[in-house]
């Protein structure tokens, strides 16, 4: 099984304009590594953030008033090396322009924002189409049982 968070909470300007473009309530995702039961607490994230300029690992204490859980099925390996294999990559600020604010499904190989290497670690087709609001509704759509751990 394979588990992604998605932010919430009001955070700074640039995700409270995330969430108002894409009319949705996330403004960030992110791939939980590990056993997501032991949640709250702190877990292994992968990603890419512009806070991070780009695709990293950290370790983060996921609030459970900030961030809801969706478990899918998958190989949670198999995404993780994924990501892992571009830790480093830039932040793509300019396919997150012309991907979302103009819809011209740009993608450039060696850059990418976190909804988009989310799907693409996910096997999704074009993953620059996906906010995090998004994707979160394409897990979702026919899965109602996330789970906000609050």
């Amino acid at each position: 099984m394979i588990t992604l968070a998605f932010y919430k909470a009001d955070g700074d300007w640039f995700d409270k304009l995330i969430r108002w473009w894409t009319c949705g309530a996330y403004s960030h995702c992110e791939l939980v590594v590990g056993d997501s039961e032991t949640l709250p607490g702190e877990v292994i994230i992968l990603s890419s953030s512009p806070r991070d300029s780009g695709v990293r690992e950290k370790h983060l204490a996921l609030d459970p008033e900030h961030w809801t859980l969706v478990t899918v099925p998958g190989d949670a390996d198999h995404a993780a090396m994924f990501i892992r294999g571009w830790i480093g990559a830039r932040y793509d600020w300019l396919g997150i322009v012309l991907s979302q604010v103009v819809p011209l499904d740009r993608h450039w190989s060696n850059r990418w924002f976190c909804s988009e290497i989310c799907a693409a670690a996910l096997g999704i087709p074009e993953p620059q189409r996906m906010s995090p609001s998004g994707l979160y509704r394409h897990l979702t759509k026919a899965r109602p049982q996330s789970r906000a751990f609050s």
